[in-house]
């Protein structure tokens, strides 16, 4: 039985790891519960799971969870509470789904103490790769990816030793914006980028596959997570979705990972590896008639994908300053304060200006993410 801390339980992949537990009770638990400002979701959680630590975005929410709940867990908010469900001592597994650079600590803490840490915020990997490798190796924790392009990379490369591998390739939907000239996309509105095609996520998310940032920074994660060289990842834009990846070898040869396009096939896969276990998500209907298709990236219509490699070529803290201008950037978009195209200018201003520096410390990942969101914001508050 494994024992589950689900940080950001009340967000898509939150929600989907409790169908996955649901389907597995003999097999999963959960422990503790931890989300940000979605307390009426949270309660309806922790009265079906019965969590026993619980943490919410701030004390007054706490508050009300305590008068609200049928029953007493121990309760936290903010930041310590997130590592008070990440460090439970009762828990052996961590879905780290707080989106953004704010699950940073808790996932390093996590891995430090040697829990298994599913990884869904990939903020974690990107601003601060090295440092969760080097936590998972000091304190024997695991790292598995949650992302289902890392989950199906995850898949092709167990066993592959590193020299036969040419290349890999994450599949990209393309977003909303796929076929639009570059004039139409620049003038992109707010209801039309939250349009994704195949995928229900969040906000943040939703935005960022519309600028083909998500992409970009899974470049760079898989990058991290596989040891991979900028040169050995690619993107190649597939709209159906049911290729998730694909990896090349020396020989001139492919394997490709099929499924369908559920985040709870990626999530199960984390929580029960090495296990498979049939679960929520039917079997691919092979004998259904489709089509495939595969096409390269536009980096003209959308340079967040080009940032991303750039970041990754750099090196040491540029990706979190990428990272830090992005999360600024799109949450100004979503609040009106900027265009849509100014989103990349805002991500390709701050790399422009804030050099990078060499990777030491969780707290110089910090220091740079916060110079990057003030540099940002600046800029943001200029073009008011």
């Amino acid at each position: 039985m494994r024992a589950l801390a689900i940080l950001g339980s009340t967000g898509s992949i939150g929600t989907s790891t409790l169908d996955v537990v649901s389907a597995h009770p003999e097999k999963l638990s959960v422990v503790a519960l931890a989300a940000g400002r979605n307390r009426d979701l949270l309660k309806v959680q922790c009265e079906a799971f019965r969590p026993r630590c619980v943490s919410v975005g701030s004390r007054a929410d706490a508050e009300w969870l305590r008068s609200s709940l049928s029953y007493r867990p121990d309760l936290h908010w903010g930041p310590e509470g997130l590592l008070a469900c990440a460090l439970h001592a009762d828990i052996d597994t961590v879905v780290a789904a707080i989106v953004g650079s704010a699950g940073l600590a808790s996932t390093e803490a996590a891995l430090r103490a040697g829990r298994r840490v599913c990884v869904a915020n990939k903020e974690s990997l990107v601003v601060g790769g090295a440092l969760m490798h080097e936590a998972a190796q000091a304190g024997g924790g695991e790292l598995l990816p949650v992302d289902s392009e890392h989950a199906a990379l995850h898949q092709l490369l167990s066993g592959r030793a590193p020299a036969t591998i040419r290349e890999v390739r994450i599949t990209a939907s393309g977003g909303p914006f796929r076929d639009w000239p570059l004039a139409r996309i620049q003038a992109a509105t707010i209801e039309e980028a939250l349009n994704h095609p195949t995928w229900k996520m969040g906000p943040k998310i939703t935005i960022d596959s519309a600028t083909l940032m998500n992409k970009g920074l899974e470049v760079i994660e898989a990058s991290v997570l596989f040891g991979l060289a900028p040169d050995q990842v690619a993107v190649t834009v597939h709209p159906q979705s049911q290729v998730h990846a694909m990896v090349g070898f020396h020989d001139g040869s492919y394997q490709l990972q099929v499924c369908a396009n559920d985040m709870k096939l990626p999530i199960q896969y984390c929580l029960l590896y090495p296990d498979k276990q049939p679960g929520p998500v039917a079997p691919y209907p092979w004998d259904e008639a489709r089509q495939w298709t595969f096409e390269a990236p536009d980096l003209e219509r959308f340079p967040c994908l080009a940032l991303a490699f750039q970041a990754l070529r750099e090196g040491g803290t540029a990706p979190a300053l990428l990272n830090a201008a992005n999360e600024v950037a799109v949450a100004a978009f979503l609040q009106g304060r900027l265009g849509f195209w100014d989103i990349q200018a805002c991500n390709r201003e701050v790399l422009a200006k804030l050099p990078a520096s060499p990777l030491g410390s969780l707290a110089q990942v910090l220091d740079a993410d916060l110079a990057a969101r003030r540099h940002a914001e600046g800029w943001v508050q200029a073009r008011a």
